[in-house]
Formats: structure tokens, sequence, C-alpha cells
């Protein structure tokens, strides 16, 4: 039977699927380097199989490009290549490194903040093209702004960020029409789709650390995603790993109460979920407050009423 098992003690709690809105970060966060960092890999192996794959897609995409393709195909090595450095920001600030001290990545930072410069040679003779690719430096250029934001106003005691990021681009409507399958044999949409798509991996990227760093004090906007919970443990899909036996803060916020419930947990399985680009974390509870544990339990019962309900009685 699927139950967790709560460590010293022979009660066993059922398991539920249900929607949690949760805020999960290590206990003992990195302070010790040049930037404060939370100790979570934002950039597991999962995700970077992720990018790789994308990036495939993208330069197959362009050589089949055959308008303006020596030109298309220059620009998107340019927007692969700003894309490459942003994710390597994000990694040496998941570590706790500063990227200020890599002065050949700084440069390259400095220069690619000022946009992509080469689509500028497509507004005469392909307008449209370089609307839809101006379009997408917009959305990048304004989340590399807060990345470079937080790089160089973060010490090793606190990372800065200034808010959630932005979201409602126009890229993004236009990615999604370009889903059509009528658009699946035009080389050209699907290099921009493809390239709009690795752009919001590497995005969701900073996404993450973003909120991790910021979104505790907001309970009521956390993201509401599935998982596996009963009162001693929750499984649950994550975009950022932790090392097994890693001890975790895990916050759940109950709506109905506007509560937060608090518990130490520890990693005590992972696995990858290459379809979903994330990890499934199952995460242990350690010595939990009882009554926290008790409003849990209670929310796990309304779970499980609700489930029931699903189904027609007969007499």
């Amino acid at each position: 039977m699927n139950k967790w098992f709560r460590k010293g003690n022979a009660r066993r709690y059922n398991r539920v699927d249900m929607p949690i809105r949760s805020f999960i970060v290590p206990s003992s966060p990195i302070r010790d380097r040049e930037i404060y960092a939370t100790g979570a890999n934002y950039l597991p192996k999962v995700v970077i199989d992720k990018i790789k794959s994308q990036r495939l897609k993208v330069f197959e995409a362009v050589s089949k490009v055959q308008e303006q393709k020596e030109l298309v195909t220059e620009i998107t090595k340019q927007i692969v290549l700003a894309l490459e450095i942003f994710g390597q920001c994000c990694e040496k600030i998941s570590s706790g490194a500063s990227p200020k001290l890599d002065l050949p990545l700084w440069r390259q930072v400095n220069i690619i903040s000022a946009g992509f410069a080469s689509i500028k040679k497509l507004q005469a003779a392909s307008p449209k093209t370089h609307q839809y690719l101006a379009l997408l430096e917009d959305k990048f250029i304004k989340h590399f702004y807060y990345l470079i934001f937080s790089i160089e106003n973060s010490t090793a005691d606190q990372f800065q960020v200034k808010g959630h990021l932005p979201k409602g681009f126009a890229i993004d409507k236009l990615l999604k029409s370009f889903e059509d399958p009528k658009y699946e044999k035009i080389p050209l949409v699907q290099t921009i789709l493809n390239l709009g798509g690795l752009m919001n991996t590497y995005l969701e990227v900073y996404e993450l650390i973003n909120e991790d760093n910021y979104a505790r004090q907001f309970p009521e906007e956390w993201a509401i995603k599935p998982a596996n919970v009963s009162a001693s443990g929750i499984a649950i899909h994550l975009g950022k790993r932790f090392e097994l036996y890693t001890k975790l803060d895990v916050l759940i916020y109950i709506e109905g109460l506007n509560k937060i419930l608090e518990f130490e947990g520890s990693v005590v399985d992972i696995r990858d979920n290459a379809a979903q680009g994330t990890e499934r974390v199952a995460i242990n509870f350690e010595f939990p407050d009882g009554k926290d544990q008790t409003l849990l339990q209670q929310e796990i019962q309304k779970q499980e009423v609700k489930e029931c309900m699903k189904f027609a009685l007969f007499s």
C-alpha cells in the first residue's frame, strides 16, 4: 500500500494526490561566497538535457530556411549565444559565485545587454521576420536586466531582486499561434518557435531563482502544483534539484485558513521526469509540529472527501 511512515512511530498516514501552494528551499543556504544562494541546483541534468534537445531543434529548423538564410542563421547563432551566457550567469549565481568576477563572461553580458544588433539587418528586407525577432528580443532583454540587477546588487548575505519577473509579453501569444500544425512545414516559423521555447527554458531557470529569493513573503501567490501529500511528507515535481538527504524548509499555504504550515524536511528520493523537464522530489517531514501536522491531515481528509464525491452513489 502507498503509505508514508513517520520515523519512530507505528502510525500510518494516507497519501493523496492534491494541489498545493508550497515554498521549498534548503534549510542551509550558501552564505560564504560572493553572492547569497539558496543552495538548490537550478540547472539539473533534466533541465540541461531539455536545453540540449531544444538547441538541436533550433539549428535543425534554421538549416532548412531558404530566404535570407545566411543572415537568419547568423542572428539565430547570436541569440543562442546570448541565451547560453544567460544560463552561465544563472549557474554561477545558483552556486554563490558572482559572474562579475569572470571578466570574459561579464564582457559578454555587457555586449548582450544592448540587444541583438544583427536583427536590424532584417528590418528592410524582411520586416515581418524582424518584428517577430524584436518581440523575442524584448522579452529576453527585460529579463536580462533583472538578472543583471541581481548580480550587481547582491551580497553574501542577501540576494537582491526587484520583484516578480514581468509577464504578458507579445511574443508569448505569437509563439502560441505558431504551435498550429499549419506552420509545421515552415522552417522560419519553426526556427522562431524553437528559439522561443529555448529562451523560455532559460528564463524559467532564473524565474525559479528569483522567486525563491522573493516569494516567501507572498504565500497567496505561490504556484499551485499537484503533489502527493501525507501528514508526514510530500512528493512534488520541481524545476530544481536537491541532493539526497538535503534538509529543507517546506512551507505549505492553506488558503481557506490563510495559514502557512511550516515543516522541516529531508529529501528521501529524487527521480528525473524528462517529459516534464522536472525533478520528482520526495520529502519526509522530520519532527513535525503537531498543530501544523493536524491541519495538514484535515486538508488531506477534505481532499479525500472531494475525490469520493466524484463517484456516483447507487442505492
